[in-house]
């Protein structure tokens, strides 16, 4: 038996931020929350994650945001709210709030299927 896949969540805001967990955990996987992506990044278990999801409003400065992803190295799945520019990077998927639900659970699916 596999070990459920580890999701790094990375909201500023509180409810969004456990809205996210609630509902990637209800369909079975881990999920290690953080408000910046600095910390998200940063952490212990990020090593471990097999990808982030990130709201766009967690990133206030796309340079910096930018090297940090890279450094990650995994799948990000970044969640904006309004078309705005947002840089090409590798291994980043880009949904649309606030229809979330089923397009969130299947990308992080498919990413972690992927990993396996």
């Amino acid at each position: 038996m596999t070990a459920p896949s580890l999701v790094l969540v990375v909201a500023p805001e509180r409810d969004f931020r456990r809205s996210l967990e609630f509902a990637l955990e209800t369909e079975g996987f881990v999920v290690e929350t953080h408000a910046g992506t600095a910390n998200a990044f940063d952490s212990e278990r990020a090593k471990d994650a097999d990808c982030a999801v990130v709201d766009d409003a967690a990133v206030e400065d796309w340079r910096s945001a930018e090297e940090a992803f890279r450094r990650f190295g995994k799948p990000v799945v970044l969640l904006v709210g309004k078309i705005r520019p947002v840089p090409a990077l590798p291994l980043m998927t880009i949904l649309t709030k606030p229809f979330l639900g089923m397009p969130l659970i299947e990308t992080v699916r498919e990413i972690a299927a992927h990993g396996a």
